[in-house]
């Protein structure tokens, strides 16, 4: 995440726009999600955050240190993928604890959201070891993949991991997306993270070791070529589902702060949620970039795989997270 304002999410090398615009947009996606029965849900969880991955091709890498005769995965095959995640199980455990979020009383807010906000604290940083580990998947294809596309594959994966810690080219060192965390949360409850009491984050917990289980494993997928492809399938579906989450997060709070964060004299720091928002597009963009940069077109199966578990995981979590709201 980088600029003078410390606003975007990402560098500005990353791509030619510095940000991808999330306006809310026309196109629907339906769901039957608990929550999306029971309750009303944000306007925005009902949109489609915009990805687009038209400008990205696949590299045509030349033959280097092995040889890149492997035809590599189509734009087209993976974002026939991305749609099975629009209709997926994660889409419905979002819309169904965002519902009981925005329809929070004041009451139930300050009684319920403790253990919530535990378990988003310990969720935020997870993510982190999991991306590594992705990035070591690809890392171990040397000597048995081609030195362009692993080297295009990893320039892809690093930039969102290298933003969660404030570093992007050109810029100041900035505050990680931890620091950012504490000072939404602080800003909204008027309480120090460090003072936070509430159970061990159990939900967060079991999906941190699911998915790193998932990973280093490589879907139970032999040879590192196989596993790598598998990582980055898994990748994708976790920077392409963020982008959903983020933006429904953000739309539910803004909810919350009209209904009473304001009249409890609460100055909300957005800034964690709005560069989320507005950024996570642009990593799922990334994601993309790096399956088709490296993904040889005969591990469609082993791509389909990972996203498929990854979307069953992550449902899974914020199912929980639903059901500690309801």
């Amino acid at each position: 995440m980088c600029s003078a304002t410390h606003r975007p999410l990402s560098c500005p090398n990353m791509l030619q726009n510095t940000f991808l615009k999330l306006a809310r947009r026309a196109s629907t996606i339906t769901g039957t999600g608990r929550g999306f029965l029971r309750k009303s849900v944000p306007a925005a969880a009902t949109t489609k955050p915009k990805i687009d991955n038209s400008s990205f091709q696949p590299v045509e890498a030349k033959e280097t240190f092995t040889i890149a005769s492997e035809q590599l995965i189509s734009k087209q095959m993976v974002q026939l993928l991305e749609k099975e995640l629009d209709q997926g199980h994660s889409i419905d455990a979002l819309k169904s604890f965002n519902g009981a979020l925005s329809n929070l009383s004041k009451e139930e807010f300050g009684r319920k959201m403790g253990p919530v906000f535990a378990e988003m604290a310990h969720n935020l940083e997870s993510f982190n070891p999991v991306f590594t580990a992705c990035m070591l998947k690809v890392q171990m294809t040397l000597g048995q993949s081609d030195y362009e596309r692993r080297d295009e594959c990893l320039q892809s994966l690093i930039q969102p991991l290298g933003g969660e810690y404030g570093l992007c080219a050109g810029h100041p060192l900035l505050k990680t997306h931890r620091k950012l965390f504490l000072e939404w949360y602080q800003s909204t409850t008027g309480q120090p993270l460090s003072e936070l009491k509430a159970p061990e984050p159990k939900a967060s917990e079991q999906l941190f070791s699911k998915m790193m289980s998932d990973v280093t494993s490589g879907g139970g997928n032999e040879g590192v070529i196989a596993q790598a492809s598998y990582a980055l399938g898994y990748n994708l579906a976790v920077e392409y589902l963020a982008a959903y989450e983020k933006q429904w997060l953000l739309d539910s709070f803004r909810s919350l702060d009209e209904k009473f964060l304001k009249s409890q004299g609460r100055k909300v720091e957005w800034e964690f949620l709005e560069i989320h928002a507005e950024g996570e597009p642009e990593h799922a963009d990334l994601g993309h970039k790096a399956v088709t940069s490296f993904v040889p077109s005969h591990h469609q199966n082993i791509l389909g795989q990972a996203m498929r578990d990854h979307d069953k995981d992550f449902a899974k979590f914020y199912n929980k997270l639903a059901n500690m709201l309801s």
